[in-house]
């Protein structure tokens, strides 16, 4: 018996810690499987973060809101491959995680937030690049598809517009957790899905009948509810606390890169002929009396010293939490259905929602908007509305990523939006991004058809709805 103990106190040691081989051999810190709450707060900040860096690195400039004293190719459209909105894709994985977990767990909730994410990041890619990925887009995992179709513009706005209408349906209003933009609140989510909804239709108004879609919605509150105020706003609070900050403010950001971009004429002159107060808090006159802007599109020769021009407000940069992701407002909203009452697509008062998005923009900004505001060059002029509500949105789309270039490429308005002395593009304002490098060595098929489907990989190849 003596001769067999040893042995049997060895199977015995075994067998025992197989019981517990499982957990034993699991890291903690490398879960199988993700919770949607736990998703949904890296998606809203990945794609808060990536909104602001394009926000300051390039909407401001291709705006035309402000410009560069150093490195300034995107000022004189010397544009090459650029993959600033690709790095989405990697955001659109994460959101249609979301997806997968409401639809398995039965929360419809988190499906239809999911939706209405994908919905905004593929519209950006869309609308900046043309005909991109879509259908097969973020199946490299499930259906080994590394070297995803481009999809034609056309049909994926007509499957984001189904999508956002899918989001409506699925939304129950009930609390969910992990929700950093609207703090759990599905309700405020539905808003922005239809308030979204508008925005795509009226970008695509000029290549289809949009006109019966955005009556229905307007006429039925209740069904499609829309942004009210600006409690509604989708709008990212980065706290300024880490690891919730913005990568380009304090306690993170370096405020030297802002002194580098100064304000344009186009913007200084604007509000200085509306006599607006948001000068004073978008902008600081950096010592001088009066506020200088100066000329887009310049060569770095002809700017002269940054010092003699104003600068924006450095307090958004250096006060922690000041600067936020503005994804889309009550303001825009009611200056979208100002310009669809205007043309006629819905039934209502284009002058009442022109002076809602305007009084909205200035309460978004905790500016008091003059008591004769309405009095002077802000306002109504029947013969020259389109032109009033675009220089009007223009001012209201400030800090939204390059949501005012879209706005132009489709509109061309405001009118001063235009080429600039030291640019090197025939005298155009590009209407596109050119196509990420990586996709020409990774996708060349894919990538070929579709730069020959939009008449070449060009900055001025328009797009779809760009008539």
């Amino acid at each position: 018996m003596r001769t067999y103990l040893p042995l049997l106190l060895v199977l015995a040691f075994l067998s025992g810690c197989t019981d517990d081989f499982d957990e034993i051999n699991t890291n903690p810190n490398e879960p199988e499987s993700v919770t949607g709450d736990l998703l949904l707060r890296t998606v809203t900040f990945d794609l808060a973060s990536n909104h602001v860096n394009n926000v300051q690195n390039f909407g401001d400039v291709v705006a035309q809101y402000a410009a560069n004293y150093e490195f300034n190719d995107i000022d004189i459209y010397q544009w090459a491959a650029d993959g600033r909105f690709w790095s989405l894709y990697a955001v659109i994985q994460d959101a249609k995680d979301i997806e997968a977990y409401g639809i398995a767990t039965g929360q419809t909730d988190y499906e239809a937030v999911a939706l209405t994410l994908q919905a905004y990041m593929f519209s950006i890619l869309t609308d900046a690049y043309g005909d991109v990925p879509y259908t097969e887009a973020g199946r490299a995992e499930s259906d080994g598809i590394f070297a995803p179709a481009y999809d034609r513009q056309e049909d994926i706005y007509a499957g984001l517009l189904e999508d956002l209408d899918r989001a409506n349906s699925l939304f129950t209003g009930a609390t969910i957790a992990g929700d950093n933009l609207y703090g759990g609140d599905t309700g405020k989510w539905r808003r922005f899905a239809n308030s979204l909804r508008v925005r795509l239709l009226l970008r695509a108004s000029e290549a289809m009948d949009v006109s019966a879609t955005l009556q229905a919605i307007v006429d039925a509150p209740d069904n499609y509810p829309l942004f009210a105020d600006n409690g509604d706003n989708a709008i990212y609070d980065f706290t300024g606390v880490l690891p919730n900050a913005a990568p380009i403010a304090a306690p993170v950001g370096r405020t030297y890169d802002y002194f580098l971009r100064i304000p344009t004429t186009h913007l200084v002159g604007l509000l200085q002929d509306y006599d607006d107060p948001r000068l004073a808090e978008w902008l600081d006159p950096n010592g001088y009396p009066e506020y200088r802007g100066v000329d887009p599109g310049q060569t770095l020769g002809d700017i002269g010293r940054p010092d003699v021009f104003s600068t924006k407000d450095t307090s958004y940069f250096a006060v922690p939490g000041k600067l936020d992701a503005v994804f889309m407002t009550v303001s825009e909203l009611n200056f979208l259905l100002a310009e669809a009452a205007e043309r006629r697509l819905i039934e209502g008062d284009e002058q009442e929602y022109y002076r809602t998005a305007v009084r909205a923009s200035f309460e978004q900004w905790g500016v008091p908007i003059p008591t004769d505001y309405f009095d002077g060059e802000a306002a109504w002029d029947d013969a020259n509305a389109r032109e009033l509500i675009a220089r009007q949105k223009w001012l209201s789309l400030w800090q939204n990523t390059t949501e005012a270039w879209f706005d132009w490429k489709r509109t061309g308005l405001p009118s001063f939006i235009s080429a600039g002395p030291g640019t090197v593009n025939a005298g155009a304002v590009p209407v596109r991004l050119l196509y990420p490098s990586i996709e020409q060595s990774v996708n060349p098929e894919n990538y070929s058809a579709a730069a020959e489907r939009i008449g070449g990989d060009d900055i001025n190849s328009r797009v779809w709805y760009d008539r």
